[in-house]
């Protein structure tokens, strides 16, 4: 018998790590789907659409979902946005797909009259320059809100550690003395944003990730009973180092299915 339990599942670290695949992540997967049991994937990456989100999903590990099966700092931050409407003018540093969401929100994208911005968004940008770190600069001294879709400040590449759009974002808050509204994980938005999408309640749900500073902090922030999964960045050594205790801990996912979805 199959316990139906709501999942909020993270990617990189937890189903994969970048384009290497995690032993047991497809499986795991397929289980869901098999057992029709309710999940998204939450992520604090805000490069990708959802679209690109699943292409990548579907050609790097061979895992095949609709696109509907995806939130990001990127939707927390929309939703945040759509609570107000005395906004009109966005500075975004990004992708294009979030400049894109910011867009179809109705805000007009600004970059050539920082005092005409009312919103500064911060996303991942690997081109961002100069001018455009000085642009928000001065926007934000003269009054635009200053938005996060992420803290992580650094994320792994094949050569190393590089800066995440956290540390852009501390550039900008060094300057100006301000800090940002975070959207994505730590903070609970995500977490709630997410529930929303689903459509179930907070009870119901399992958050499942590898970092404990970002997907199980999230989880504790949101009050929601979070599972730290030893296929990343942490595992059960860490724990009070970083003052970070999840609910569950899981070696692998065959053991979370174990343990959370069948029934003995």
């Amino acid at each position: 018998m199959v316990l139906i339990t709501a999942l909020l599942i993270d990617l990189d670290g937890t189903m994969y790590h970048g384009k290497s695949p995690i032993p047991g992540a497809k499986a795991f997967i397929n289980f869901l789907e098999e057992h029709k049991i309710p999940f998204l994937f939450v992520t604090n990456n805000a490069t990708r659409s959802h679209a690109e989100a699943q292409h990548f999903l579907a050609k790097y590990h061979d895992i095949v979902v609709d696109d509907n099966h995806f939130y990001s700092s990127a939707d927390a931050l929309i939703s945040r946005l759509q609570v107000s409407d005395s906004q009109e003018s966005a500075f975004v540093i990004g992708k294009s797909a979030i400049k894109h969401s910011v867009e179809e929100l109705g805000y007009r994208l600004e970059n050539t009259n920082e005092q005409a911005v009312d919103v500064v968004i911060v996303s991942l940008d690997q081109e961002v320059s100069y001018q455009e770190l000085s642009f928000a600069c001065l926007a934000i001294q003269n009054g635009a809100s200053f938005y996060l879709t992420n803290p992580d400040i650094q994320f792994p590449s094949e050569n190393g550690f590089v800066p995440g759009a956290g540390a852009i974002a501390q550039v900008i808050a060094d300057v100006t003395e301000q800090s940002p509204i975070v959207c994505g994980k730590p903070e609970p938005t995500i977490i709630e944003g997410a529930i929303d999408k689903l459509g179930v309640p907070s009870s119901d749900v399992i958050v499942l990730g590898d970092n404990l500073l970002t997907d199980i902090q999230a989880g504790l922030n949101a009050d929601v009973y979070s599972v730290l999964i030893e296929t990343g960045v942490h595992h059960q050594s860490d724990i009070e180092m970083l003052g970070v205790t999840p609910d569950a801990i899981v070696k692998n996912h065959q053991e979370f299915i174990e343990r959370f979805l069948i029934e003995e």
